[in-house]
């Protein structure tokens, strides 16, 4: 059984030039953009570009040593539209590769921002504690204070409420301190309690919100959509089924031009009631 040959980008790309512009928009894909996107998106990129990349490099080896009347029997195939097919598909990996490369580092960017977040919520909560704690050693001292504290220190769910229950317990602190000569005020300072203390709470406010804000901001939209990928998914699926069409509705007439065999993406050019004739089953000598 012979095997079908391995190929790669670089190879098929040393024999297949890049499309002039005129070329590019000549055999651009006239088919709307929302059906596109919902051809491509019915499979993974990936499995395109496997099957896409093996006709690329069987075409690329085949064309230039096809005889008159093989060229003949693939009426409706040139070379330029093998550029732009062998080009899109490249397209379509690159887009793949910054995708993916986003994805990563967008993982990691998220995963730092949750683990700042985690850090400032915990040193957040601790602060808050100590500032409660100060607050209540004098909260008998001022009418209503006790009731104020007690509201300040309620619950708290998130970095948000955190932020907002530290805002309102220093803004009772500076309420107190803003009387200097009350017994409050001065046992207060007595306790460390200070502008200098305050001025560090308040920056503890600030790391809360900006952590939490950062680690809810991480899902940033990449480089590349998935809305993207799969318009360039359809137009590649859209070129590759014409492709095929030719190729294999050739062969059939003279078996010596290559048939194009889709693997991973067969189940989309296969009738689940009836097999497309243009779609031959897989055998050990395709694209030999």
């Amino acid at each position: 059984m012979i095997t079908t040959p391995t190929y790669t980008w670089p190879a098929v790309l040393a024999m297949v030039a890049a499309p002039t512009e005129e070329e590019a928009e000549r055999y651009a894909v006239e088919i709307s953009t929302s059906d596109l996107m919902e051809l491509g998106s019915q499979i993974r990129s990936q499995k395109i570009l496997t099957d896409l990349v093996r006709f690329g490099g069987i075409i690329g080896e085949f064309w230039p040593k096809a005889t008159t009347a093989q060229k003949r029997r693939l009426l409706g195939f040139s070379e330029p539209l093998l550029k732009v097919f062998v080009h899109s598909g490249k397209k379509l990996a690159d887009m793949v590769a910054q995708f993916d490369a986003h994805v990563d580092s967008r993982e990691a960017s998220r995963a730092a921002a949750f683990a700042a977040a985690d850090q400032a919520y915990k040193e957040g909560m601790d602060e808050r504690e100590r500032l409660v704690t100060a607050l209540e050693g004098v909260a008998h001292l001022e009418p209503g204070l006790e009731e104020r504290i007690t509201k300040a220190a309620s619950r708290v769910t998130d970095f948000t409420s955190l932020a907002q229950s530290l805002a309102t317990l220093v803004n009772v602190a500076k309420e107190i301190r803003a009387n200097p000569m009350s017994k409050a005020a001065k046992q207060l300072d007595d306790g460390g309690l200070d502008a200098m203390q305050i001025t560090a709470f308040e920056e503890m406010i600030s790391k809360v919100k900006t952590t939490g804000e950062a680690a809810s901001g991480a899902r940033i939209k990449g480089p590349v959509t998935q809305a993207e990928l799969d318009l360039q998914d359809g137009i590649c699926l859209s070129q590759m089924e014409r492709v095929m069409k030719v190729f294999n509705r050739a062969h059939e007439r003279d078996p010596s031009i290559p048939k194009l065999v889709p693997i991973t993406t067969r189940r989309l050019f296969v009738s689940p009631r009836k097999r497309n004739e243009d779609v031959p089953a897989p055998e050990g000598n395709a694209g030999g």
